[in-house]
């Protein structure tokens, strides 16, 4: 499996593989190498992954016959949440959310 495919295995929604292309040369990347589980656990695969996240709540929802597809509110803002804890951790300069955790003896989330 490469890189590419394990990041399209990951959403059930469909995604262009030019997107998740882009996505890892911006994360340094090759989206053709091989995935292994050393690789899932690398800053630059959970920064992908979490990009990937951002690229899916930014994606237009679209709704054919009653069935929608990415439309949830829900789904959206849980994509964020996951995104925003993946750049929070690595301190990544696309965090826009607050760290959640204890300060002191108090619980901020």
């Amino acid at each position: 499996m490469t890189i590419l495919e394990s990041l399209l295995a990951d959403s059930i929604f469909a995604i262009p593989d030019k997107a998740i292309e882009k996505i890892c040369i911006k994360r340094g990347l090759v989206s053709t190498d091989l995935f292994t589980l050393i690789l899932e656990s690398t800053k630059e695969y959970q920064l992908a992954t979490a990009d990937l996240l951002v690229w899916l709540h930014d994606a237009p929802s679209f709704v054919e016959q009653e069935v929608g597809q990415n439309n949830a509110i829900a789904i959206k803002q849980d994509m964020m949440d996951r995104a925003n804890r993946i750049y929070g951790l690595y301190e990544d300069s696309k965090f826009s959310g607050q760290k959640i955790g204890f300060i002191g003896e108090n619980w901020n989330g």
